[in-house]
């Protein structure tokens, strides 16, 4: 264990093994005392109140999925332009989870946990154990990836998979003497090259994602390539290693993209209409919540209140200086491109094609943290220790409100609601489409679907017919993803024909329930 940690987080030295002296032996047990208190400090944190905010629609459909047979989770993955790997991976991981609705949330938050570590790995091995910790506790602390470590969809995973690509690519920006070595040589640098295309297979396959990540490497692979001596026969080896890593990479996931276009019938952009334009507020949520620690509302793509305004700012600050720091060095190049390359793809795209959505830039917030942490390196030491242990408080607090504030829709109150009171021969119309699902897979344990009670509808008239032929009629306004939600006053006057409603009961911020009694009832009354 001591060897390994010391090798993944020591810069390489050409031409020669690492011996490890009792000196090193010490800075490989305080390292992998870091690593560890920081992977704990970070699982703490996304499995505390894992099961306060309910499950929103892509995790409803994560949980229908994967108790799928396995032919069905595969096309209904391809068919909704996912790769099944993830939603395979969950299903044998309900074996050890159990079957209960919060078990398909605990792997997210595992997979966030080792991310950290991989981050705190990283920044030590490009700077000191300081800059490790500062970008590690940034990782651990950061709202968004709190939340999406919350949350039953495969971000995290994907992050931890980049990250260690990220790490076997730092080896060989570090070393590109190692890197250049024929493979058979006892000191090439073979773990930086299984690491990273490894790393690049296994997060190609589980999400689109991850392809801005094959172009950020494959301009950082340039660059270390450009930097050895032509004449020195190194660059014609290492192209040899570049071109055949490409390749393997190449064989391993093309066929799931090619599955992924099939099935979506070659429509791919027209799918994603559900994301809001592009605007300047748009772009303030995307930066504010996966670089700068701030906490995000889901459905309503917004900011939410901040305990600590200040902490963006000087996370900002750290990572410019981290920026500034390393923009001369080969790896501080790589790091960059790694960082950049997948939100200005798609900001680029989103000037044509809307595409620009927090979670969709989650895992570039890891090569950010790490130069976060770089920067704080600069700090005197003296100074650094006590501006770790500020951002170890302020981002505990900053944090507080994830476990406090409401930011999925309460579809489990309103399916509980509309559980106890809909009676036979009732109409529930509801103004989400996708409401039906929420409510069939919310709904309290051991009851009926609501459906097999009631009629539910999305269609207005034919809540409003049988309204008219003596159904009581619940309306239900609320959302179920991203979207614009109703007003609820506009969603009265669209629904006027029902009348007056007699019931209005509230389910979270997101969600009312009206109840209309029948026409016969009404005049009754």
């Amino acid at each position: 264990m001591n060897e390994i940690i010391t090798s993944a987080m020591r810069p390489a030295t050409p031409y020669r093994r690492h011996a490890l002296d009792g000196h090193a032996a010490s800075i490989t047990r305080g390292d992998r005392f870091w690593l560890l208190a920081l992977v704990a400090l970070s699982l703490v944190a996304r499995l505390f109140r894992i099961d306060h905010q309910t499950l929103w629609l892509d995790e409803v459909l994560t949980l229908q999925r994967v108790h799928l047979d396995l032919s069905g989770l595969v096309a209904d993955s391809f068919s909704n332009r996912h790769m099944p790997t993830y939603f395979l991976l969950l299903r044998l991981l309900s074996w050890f989870f159990g079957s209960g609705d919060a078990w398909v949330r605990v792997p997210s938050a595992l997979f966030g946990a080792m991310s950290v570590g991989m981050v705190y790995i990283i920044a030590s091995r490009l700077g000191s154990r300081s800059a490790g910790i500062v970008a590690g506790l940034l990782m651990a602390l950061s709202p968004l990836q709190v939340q999406y470590g919350q949350e039953a969809r495969s971000y995290t995973l994907v992050t931890l998979l980049i990250t260690t690509a990220l790490w076997g690519l730092m080896r060989l920006a570090q070393d590109p003497l190692r890197a250049a070595l024929d493979m058979g040589r006892v000191d090439a640098d073979r773990t930086g090259w299984v690491a990273y295309v490894l790393g690049t297979i296994a997060a190609l396959d589980v999400l689109g994602d991850a392809v801005p990540w094959l172009m950020a490497s494959n301009l950082s692979l340039w660059l270390i390539w450009r930097s050895l001596a032509p004449s020195s026969g190194m660059r014609a080896t290492f192209g040899r290693h570049w071109r055949w890593s490409s390749a393997v990479i190449i064989a391993c996931t093309v066929p799931f993209y090619a599955a992924v276009f099939a099935f979506s019938d070659g429509h791919m952009l027209q799918k994603f209409d559900w994301i809001p334009p592009l605007s300047w507020q748009h772009l303030w949520v995307v930066v504010g919540s996966v670089y700068l620690m701030r906490m995000l509302a889901v459905i309503k793509f917004d900011l939410m209140h901040t305990a600590v305004p200040l902490l963006g700012t000087l996370v900002a600050l750290a990572g410019c200086a981290g920026m500034f720091r390393m923009h001369k060095r080969l790896e501080g190049r790589v790091l960059l491109l790694s960082m950049l390359m997948l939100p200005l793809l798609i900001l680029s795209v989103s000037l044509f094609k809307s595409m620009l959505l927090p979670r969709y830039v989650l895992w570039s917030a890891a090569p950010f943290f790490v130069l976060a942490g770089l920067g704080a390196d600069l700090l005197p030491r003296r100074m650094l220790f006590m501006a770790t242990a500020l951002l170890c408080l302020l981002g505990a607090v900053n944090l507080g409100p994830v476990y406090r504030m409401e930011t999925k829709p309460r579809w489990d109150m309103a399916a509980a609601t509309l559980t106890a009171n809909v009676r036979p021969g009732d109409t529930v119309f509801t103004a989400d489409p996708n409401a039906l699902t929420m409510l069939s897979t919310l709904k309290p344990k051991g009851e009926l679907p609501l459906d097999a009670t009631a009629m539910v509808t999305s269609q207005l008239d034919e809540a409003v017919a049988r309204w008219r032929q003596g159904s009581r009629v619940w309306a239900v306004n609320g959302r179920s993803a991203l979207g614009q939600r109703e007003d609820l006053m506009d969603f009265k006057n669209r629904i006027g024909a029902l009348g007056t409603p007699v019931v209005e009961i509230p389910q979270g911020k997101e969600i009312t329930i009206l109840m209309f009694p029948a026409p016969d009832e009404d005049e009754a009354n």
